[in-house]
């Protein structure tokens, strides 16, 4: 029997699949196997027994064709080697990515904080200007939320500087004009 009339017997296109091969061997095992004709007349049981023959003898010629290759344990140990590398890289690049992610949410929380505290000093400046504009210096023994306001005397009882003044300071940066202080 060719190779082509072993593939015609299994019901197969040719192929060097070995997996292919067997799987059409135990599909026609299990239709063609004399136990299965065990009860029904003899010429059943015999032409049973023929296929039967005829895929084994089938199978095993293409078998023998198509060797099973050994896999080398140096190919094995080398893909080995290779995943785990691939494996090992992959986990530093996901390892990398998170402390990226970390240290900007960590300066993106500076920002933020630098940004209350940059609000919080305007808001703290804006409050002294609007007390100095309204005729009330605060105290410095108070702080800014919940102290008693003090009003000007108008006769020189507390030192005033000019409203643009103390703008200009602030937008430099200087807090010393910001402090009103009074006049002892």
């Amino acid at each position: 029997m060719i190779g082509k009339q072993a593939f015609d017997v299994l019901g197969i296109a040719p192929t060097d699949d070995g997996r292919e091969i067997r799987a059409a061997f135990l599909r026609l095992a299990r239709i063609y196997h004399p136990d299965r004709f065990a009860g029904l007349p003899e010429d059943v049981r015999v032409e049973a027994e023929r296929r039967m023959k005829e895929a084994t003898a089938a199978y095993e010629k293409l078998r023998a064709r198509t060797p099973s290759k050994p896999v080398s344990s140096r190919k094995e140990s080398d893909e080995i080697k290779r995943r785990a590398r691939q494996y090992r890289d992959a986990i530093e690049a996901k390892r990398s990515a998170e402390e990226k992610d970390r240290a900007r949410w960590r300066r993106w929380d500076e920002v933020e904080l630098r940004a209350k505290q940059k609000a919080a000093l305007e808001a703290d400046l804006a409050a002294r200007i609007s007390e100095e504009v309204n005729g009330v210096i605060p105290d410095e023994d108070h702080p800014i939320e919940g102290r008693p306001p003090t009003p000007l005397d108008g006769k020189g009882g507390a030192k005033r500087d000019s409203l643009g003044q103390r703008l200009d300071a602030a937008r430099r940066g200087e807090t010393a004009p910001l402090a009103v202080r009074r006049a002892r």
